[in-house]
């Protein structure tokens, strides 16, 4: 009976079955989700030419897309930006826990913001190095550190080979029939969201003009008595100004209901 018990109570508070990865298969095993993160970081990074760099750098970070966060440093994102430096780049933001929570969900959920971290902080070390892009990456991982400490230096050098390696991975799988279609696909949704969103803004546009008063000497009516408008358009209609009548208080006797 006693055995039952136990093995009732194991079963009761067994922990639930997980399978834990701490790896990243290789390019050719990719799924479509992660596919899809590098295409959509290369074209982020393109025109400002980190395309292969930022689509690299989600690989080696990220395994592009599926390993968002790093509690350790922390950092967080499809390129695991450093949360605290994030933080550092907006004044009106305080540098405590919550903060730090709420930049890293935002890094995790919106991909793109990550992206558009991702290539402010490739283009300050591309100033701060002069175009050298060896440096640029070292700087990615390491910041200033790898040229003030040796062990720094062998780990960013590390990163540098790594990311380097991915970069001429990639070159050649974008060239690759697959990703060009899923580039054309993308590229056409793109343009596709662009114009309606283009057509919903002028249809806005085109409503509230339609509803929004023109008035004859200007819109600033305070400057003008509004007697002396000869017209006022309301949408497609002209009327004639709007006299306001003096309000008329009535008394009234306060009667209480019990």
């Amino acid at each position: 009976m006693i055995w039952i018990i136990l093995i009732f109570i194991n079963f009761s508070f067994a922990l639930p079955q997980v399978e834990f990865k701490n790896s990243c298969v290789p390019l050719a095993q990719f799924s479509e989700s992660q596919k899809q993160v590098l295409l959509r970081s290369y074209l982020a990074g393109e025109q400002d030419g980190f395309g292969l760099t930022l689509a690299a750098i989600a690989w080696q970070e990220s395994c592009a897309g599926v390993y968002k966060m790093n509690f350790q440093d922390p950092s967080a994102g499809n390129f695991h930006a450093y949360i605290p430096g994030v933080i550092n780049r907006y004044p009106q933001l305080k540098q405590n826990g919550f903060t730090q929570n709420m930049v890293g969900a935002m890094l995790v959920e919106n991909d793109a913001f990550a992206e558009q971290i991702a290539i402010i902080e490739l283009k300050y070390w591309q100033k701060e190095h002069k175009g050298n892009w060896k440096n640029i990456i070292k700087s990615y991982n390491k910041g200033y550190s790898w040229q003030k400490n040796e062990q720094a230096n062998l780990q960013a050098e590390k990163y540098y080979q790594e990311v380097a390696i991915r970069v001429k991975q990639l070159e050649s799988y974008f060239k690759g029939k697959e990703a060009q279609e899923n580039r054309f696909k993308i590229s056409y949704n793109t343009q596709t969201t662009q114009s309606k969103t283009w057509e919903k803004s002028q249809n806005a546009t085109q409503t509230q003009l339609e509803s929004q008063d023109y008035y004859a000497y200007g819109e600033d009516s305070v400057s003008y008595d509004s007697t002396l408008l000869p017209i006022y358009q309301v949408g497609n209609e002209f009327a004639e100004p709007f006299k306001p009548k003096k309000t008329i208080i009535k008394e009234f006797d306060l009667i209480e209901i019990y």
